[in-house]
């Protein structure tokens, strides 16, 4: 990791020239490094400079300076990262300020394409007048961009039906670490080969490398045997190969296009930097909604709810902790979105229904309702209709703020909170994290989102104030990296890995068994060093 506080000579030099050529702006104030120093995680590191270039060929040149002076590029847009992927010591490259243009759609075809700055919520309001929708849905949907949706692979609390922002991503185009040009996107076997038999160049090599590395049934058996199951929708720990390996390129019984988008959403800008994305939409969602907030005495009781509403094919199934729920009665105007809670649930699941008819989606709820009770789960079921429905998705949407302001000085942390499992393994999963939780480190621990998908947010409560505090900081992580691998589940679901959770993605394999994350992919980035940090 590059810890270059100052520029050298030649370096400052190549940045002041830079500085003067480009249509944007590079600075190395003090302070607005300060400002570009921390991001959503525990990490702060002052980086070289902060970019904000106009445009593409800004981008190109500030590669080009990188590469000559091997200084990190950290590619940011905003409201993504929780993992420390947007923190180092190399040159913070901020894309949200000019590139941040809706640039062409296909109203026929369902495409859209967008530079890496556009908000989420503000792409959707424009579609909406063509009646479609970008699916994938982070909680800060009003000010997540497409860059770093595209750089964790976010999803969000319906990708039940929508999944990820990689089943979304159709190609990218952009810059690898020499500076060239390039377009990923889906090849038939015969332009695979294509690319493979290329110009000596890095794309080139790419291709060329990526046949090498996943032809080998060797290769191939070692990643179906140490990746996380197949069966879990949210995976997003190292680097796709797995479903890169999936392609009628290099799978002759396979059907699907190779496509290297599928390994550059979710490489955190380690790979690529990408200019302009081109995205699958889809049509906006049944009109007809309601909500059921089923409220349980307990997280398991939940969970174990929740695989009997996933037959009814939910929106969404976002659980809420006791923790949360009483964050809320502090809070003014949360406390007035509580209307719906009896008592004083453990955990509450709120099941989104949606369909053409209001009758399909009350007969749908009040059925399951029925079965929750003949299972003996749960004591109170509120069905919640119209404007009533976005009153539980803001209390849903304020509980980590709110946890982050609970008195005293132990506060849910961002340390294993994105782990992801196989839905049905959920359950048993958490019941032996909050084991380790508390008959090992003696602490509580917040449980909330998306039980229907296999991952909860799962933010232990502890003191980074104190040494022991900090020394646990490490010990959560190392015990939650071998449950998940227990479980052969995803260290990250959404947030990614970042410094957090980078170097416990070979926890439990032998180092020599496969080439690890960084190995793999060296020659896209040219060097074998990561772009980003």
């Amino acid at each position: 990791m590059l810890r270059r506080e100052l520029p050298d000579e030649p370096l400052r030099r190549d940045m002041e020239r830079l500085s003067a050529t480009m249509d944007g702006s590079l600075e190395s104030g003090s302070l607005l490094r300060k400002l570009y120093a921390t991001d959503a995680s525990e990490y702060q590191e002052m980086p070289l400079a902060v970019a904000f270039p106009r445009h593409e060929q800004d981008v190109q040149k500030l590669i080009q300076l990188a590469a000559r002076h091997r200084v990190g590029l950290i590619p940011r847009t905003a409201g993504t990262s929780l993992a420390g992927q947007v923190v180092g010591s190399g040159i913070v490259v901020d894309l949200g300020r000019h590139m941040n243009r809706i640039t062409s759609l296909d109203p026929t075809l369902h495409r859209v394409r967008v530079q890496p700055g556009v908000i989420r919520n503000e792409l959707n309001r424009f579609l909406q007048h063509h009646g479609l929708l970008f699916g994938p849905e982070t909680s800060t949907a009003n000010r997540a961009m497409i860059g770093g949706m595209v750089g964790n692979n976010s999803c969000g609390s319906n990708s039940i039906i929508y999944g990820s922002t990689r089943e979304h991503l159709i190609s990218a185009r952009g810059f690898l670490s020499d500076g060239s040009e390039v377009t990923f996107g889906p090849l038939s076997p015969a332009e695979f080969a294509s690319k493979c038999a290329g110009p000596d160049s890095l794309e080139t090599r790419i291709y060329q490398h990526c046949r090498r590395l996943l032809s080998p049934e060797r290769n191939r058996s070692l990643i179906r045997t140490h990746y996380p199951k197949a069966t879990i929708p949210r995976r997003n720990t190292g680097y796709a190969l797995d479903m890169l390996m999936d392609s009628s390129a290099l799978d002759p019984a396979s059907g699907k296009p190779f496509n290297f988008c599928q390994l550059v959403a979710g490489s955190e800008g380690t790979l690529f930097f990408g200019v302009e994305f081109e995205l699958n939409c889809c049509p906006l969602p049944p009109s007809e909604s309601a909500l059921l907030c089923a409220h349980f005495v307990s997280v398991d009781e939940a969970l174990r709810a929740t695989q009997l509403a996933l037959p009814l094919k939910p929106f969404a199934v976002e659980l809420i902790d006791r923790h949360i729920l009483n964050a809320t009665k502090r809070n003014l105007e949360q406390s007035q979105n509580r209307f719906f809670i009896e008592g004083d649930p453990g955990a509450i699941l709120a099941i989104d229904i949606r369909r053409d008819r209001e009758v399909l989606v009350l007969d749908a709820l009040s059925g399951l309702v029925e079965t929750l009770k003949a299972a003996g789960l749960g004591y109170h079921f509120p069905i919640l209709t119209g404007p009533d429905q976005e009153c539980v998705w803001a209390l849903r949407r304020a509980g980590q703020g709110l946890m982050s302001n609970i008195p005293g000085d132990a506060k849910p942390r961002e340390v294993v909170e994105d782990t992801a499992v196989d839905v049905r393994d959920l359950p048993s999963y958490i019941a032996e994290f909050d084991s380790i939780m508390v008959e090992k480190h003696k602490i509580e621990c917040v449980y909330y989102a998306h039980a229907g998908t296999g991952e909860l947010h799962t933010r232990p409560l502890f003191n980074l104030k104190t040494a022991a505090g900090v020394k646990m900081f490490r010990s959560v992580a190392e015990d939650i990296a071998k449950l998940v691998r227990k479980f052969n589940g995803s260290l990250s679901g959404e947030h990614g890995d970042g410094r957090l959770r980078g170097e416990f993605i070979l926890v439990g394999q032998p180092s020599t068994s496969f080439p690890s994350r960084y190995e793999c992919m060296a020659p896209i980035s040219g060097d074998g060093k990561r772009i980003s940090s």
